[in-house]
């Protein structure tokens, strides 16, 4: 039941709790709301409110134990003339039981009134909430992707102090992302706020928690918890209703449900929006969670935004809907009435205000020039009001997070359209002044500052992120974003870019100016969207001397010359490994600890540039990591953020596939996504988690075979890197099929094989398991190490299960880096160094014995 400990087994988010971590202090921390002490297992938690009706009022609360659904009211403290009974119902979400969910409707209630009520008569405990106007002036609370961090929490302070009557919140409540008692946390979180004024919601692609084949219904969770008033709006789903209010119909879609012509919701909006009378309800205000207008780089090509656009929007404008509100995106961006991507006055104000304080922080980075149909944008934290004063004008302002207070940064009064029967002629929208001012002590003080008028105040992250760019006077013929990568035993393969053609030749020598040898290669180029890459060359060069030094230079006229050096032909070899870098001011603080410690290979585990379809990030990755990329061999694998799938592109990995080529084709793969090397008396075996990789599929069949041909008298040590981790005690990425989907397929035949150890990244954080297989300790299973925290733009993942589970040695979320040194065919040292104060500090370390040494794992 209620009070079991989350114990997703099939997911391996095995407990135990740690040694003494350090963390790194986040811009603000992830709550985790508990109750306090040892509570009466019959107390009412995570009570709120919602509206169903025009006088009646859904109270929901959960207990532990059995308790009656019973809701005792009235209208004066501790006078409850009036009681209502409801329903009780409970979900299971894999090991997860939820506590017993009360639902009980109470009304007819007055308008305007304060109600207080309770679930016990001789209850100690008294909650209380006011019902809405029955008519104008009526203040909306308007906040997406609330989650549960510091953030959220001022978020909600500042929404307290507001004096609103209803909120509104278009999707992504709790960030549970499968973990259940993430959502009891979310509800204790809000109670405060939520069981005193009704809260509205829809559903945001965080509230999906679907797993194929193991938990394939979307939305359990959700459907369970946050009743809204589907039934009373002719709906069928949850996922979808209207309710008025005050003269205001509000219409909240799904944005992850089918929308298509044809789909129920379609159906549904369709006949809503025909009952919709504009002399009784003469706004009209829609809710959805994936924007239909957005130029903020993050969410860009979605279907749930691109096709519920083209699907919906001319019903929307048919209907001339007034305003519409959505989340997704972390940041607030307000465009002006828009119809078909051009200015329209009869359309509706889109609204993206997705900003509440989610874990994972702001989404920076806007299409410049802003569109002229974009009025205002920002990325900060903060809410939104909505004051419909009468049935023609309303006042929208956007409230920033600016150092614990509520700044009014945006503000706009909208003439409604109902107003206007022609609907044709431009709303009068008049802009409040607001106030310009730079306050450096404010700066100094909380890194705050308050910028004037429409421009983009971007609160200062941890680290700043990086775009590195050329020099604006750089000859086209420049080289750049130089790596090299191993290709066999003995060649390298030397990779740049040049923005004109110039040839693919390299000269080359062991001396610096003395090039002996030269070698030609190939040209590329690829397309993505609007995008077109420079000319990507390849050249692999060699036979090469091991452990040497080796200077090259372009035949592009360029006078730079490079150097680089082999790795040793045998023992001892040293790689520095680091996932998930990206591009902050972490990642270079990363790398800067990377390049003091005499590696000789490099390993990334996969997400490289977190340019997420923004493809000239992928060009500044490239010159961020070139000093240390062009020197020693970087050897990667992919993550999530290098597919870069879009909906209207269906081919992935275009980017990564182009220009980090690794030697797939010298391994007997067919892909590379996935392959192996060897290097100095080490098999390093590079999978791919976001390709096929079930029985029978051709990874699966490649991975099978090279296992086989290892030899372990030539190659004692033998390890993989995947990017989504088979075990991990972080609350992050919990339960995605690429974790347990892929370890359930594999990891047999990595056992059987004997492999010494296995790198992940995905996480972002450290951590380090001891010899184990099939979640249990096992002397002749792999060691399991995550180190996902090379730097990027998302910040830490600092919320771990607790206890620690006793399969884990180590963990800790700070940014950092690995060092595994192989000192001989039977002994290694692991180290992980943290990033701290831009110091380099072995926080963790580790001998471990390779299997192929011990008799006992023959």
């Amino acid at each position: 039941m209620f009070p079991k400990l989350w114990f997703p087994v099939i997911l391996l988010a095995v407990f135990a709790g740690a040694a003494a971590a350090y963390l790194r202090p986040p811009p603000r921390e992830t709550l985790n709301v508990s109750l306090s002490g040892d509570p009466d297992p019959t107390t009412p938690q995570q009570v709120h409110i919602s509206m169903v009706g025009e006088d009646r009022i859904r109270i929901s609360w959960i207990t532990r134990d059995h308790t009656p659904p019973t809701a005792y009211y009235g209208i004066s403290p501790g006078k409850y003339d009036r009681s209502a009974n409801g329903t009780i119902s409970s979900y299971e979400y894999l090991t997860y039981t939820s506590g017993e969910l009360h639902d009980v409707i109470i009304g007819p209630l007055d308008p305007s009134t304060v109600y207080y009520y309770c679930f016990a008569l001789d209850s100690t405990h008294a909650y209380v909430f006011k019902t809405p106007p029955a008519g104008f002036p009526i203040k909306f609370v308007v906040s997406g992707d609330l989650g549960q961090t510091g953030w959220t929490q001022s978020t909600l302070e500042h929404i307290s102090k507001s004096n609103y009557d209803v909120l509104l919140l278009p999707g992504d409540l709790s960030y549970a992302d499968f973990v259940q008692p993430r959502w009891d946390s979310f509800g204790r979180l809000v109670e405060s706020l939520a069981s005193q004024r009704p809260w509205m919601v829809t559903q945001g692609n965080h509230e999906v928690e679907r797993i194929p084949a193991i938990h394939p219904t979307p939305f359990t969770a959700y459907n369970a918890r946050w009743h809204m008033p589907f039934e009373e709006s002719g709906s069928t789903s949850n996922l979808y209703y209207s309710f008025d209010v005050a003269g205001v119909h509000i219409i909240m879609l799904g944005s992850y449900t089918d929308f298509g012509p044809g789909s129920d919701q379609y159906q549904w909006l369709e006949a809503d929006l025909q009952k919709v009378d504009r002399s009784k309800t003469p706004w009209l205000v829609v809710l959805v969670h994936a924007p239909w207008y957005s130029s903020n780089y993050a969410h860009q090509g979605e279907k749930e935004s691109v096709d519920m656009k083209e699907s919906m929007e001319d019903l929307l404008y048919k209907a001339r809907v007034d305003v519409v509100f959505a989340g997704h995106v972390h940041a607030y961006e307000r465009f002006i009435r828009v119809y078909n991507e051009e200015a329209d006055s009869c359309g509706p104000v889109y609204i993206t205000i997705g900003d509440g304080g989610n874990r994972e922080g702001l989404a920076t980075k806007y299409k410049e020039p802003q569109p002229t149909i974009s009025a205002f944008r920002e990325a900060s934290f903060g809410h939104g009001e909505f004051e419909v004063v009468n049935g023609s004008c309303a006042l929208w302002s956007w409230h920033r997070n600016d150092d614990d207070e509520s700044v009014q940064s945006d503000s706009v009064w909208i003439k409604s359209l109902a107003s206007d029967p022609a609907s044709t002629i431009q709303p009068q929208i008049s802009f409040i002044p607001k106030m310009r001012f730079r306050n450096f002590w404010m700066l100094v003080a909380a890194a705050a500052a308050v910028l004037a008028g429409a421009t983009a105040y971007n609160r200062p992250p941890p680290r700043e992120n990086l775009d590195l760019s050329l020099p604006e006077d750089a000859n086209p013929t420049t080289p750049q974003q130089v790596h090299v990568s191993l290709v066999g035993r003995d060649r390298m393969r030397i990779s740049w870019i040049t923005d004109d053609e110039t040839p693919a030749t390299v000269n080359y020598g062991r001396s610096p100016g003395n090039y002996e040898y030269s070698a030609a290669g190939t040209v590329s180029s690829y397309e993505h969207l609007n995008y077109t890459s420079g000319e990507i060359h390849e050249v692999v060069v060699g036979p090469l001397d091991p452990g040497t030094e080796y200077y090259y230079r372009f035949a592009t006229g360029s006078s730079q010359e490079y150097s680089f050096k082999t790795p040793p032909a045998k023992f001892p070899i040293k790689f520095a490994i680091s996932g998930d870098l990206g591009q902050t001011g972490w990642t270079k603080s990363t790398l800067e600890h990377i390049s003091k410690s005499n590696y000789d290979v490099f390993l990334l585990p996969g997400d490289l540039s977190y340019a997420d379809t923004v493809q000239p990030l992928w060009d500044s990755f490239g010159r961020l990591v070139e000093p240390l990329a062009s020197r020693r061999p970087w050897m990667v694998t992919i993550g999530n953020h290098d597919s870069e799938n879009i909906t209207a592109i269906p081919t992935t990995f275009i980017a990564y596939n182009a220009r980090w080529r690794m030697p797939y084709d010298e391994s007997g793969s067919t892909s590379n996504l996935y392959y192996s090397f060897e290097v100095s008396g080490v098999h390093v075996i590079m999978l791919g988690s976001y390709a096929d990789f079930g029985s029978g599929s051709n990874q699966y069949q490649w991975l099978e075979s090279d296992l086989k041909k290892v030899d372990r008298s030539k190659t004692p040590w033998l390890v993989v890197l995947i990017h989504a981790p088979w075990y991990n005690s972080n609350y992050a990425h919990q339960g995605e099929i690429q974790s347990f989907g892929m370890m359930d397929s594999m990891e047999g035949l990595l056992y059987k094989a004997r492999v010494d150890v296995v790198f992940a990244g995905h996480v972002h954080a450290y951590e380090r398991f001891i010899r184990v297989y099939n979640h249990e300790a096992d002397n002749c299973g792999p060691v399991h190490i995550t180190i996902g925290d090379g730097g990027n733009l998302h910040g830490l993942n600092s919320n771990y299960t607790e206890p620690q589970p006793t399969t884990s040695a180590f963990r800790e979320a700070s940014f950092g880096h690995g060092e595994f040194e192989l000192v001989n065919a039977s002994y290694a040292k692991w180290s992980w160094h943290r990033n701290d104060d831009d110091e380099s500090i072995q926080a963790d370390s580790v001998s471990i014995i390779s299997l192929a040494s011990d008799p006992t794992c023959a």
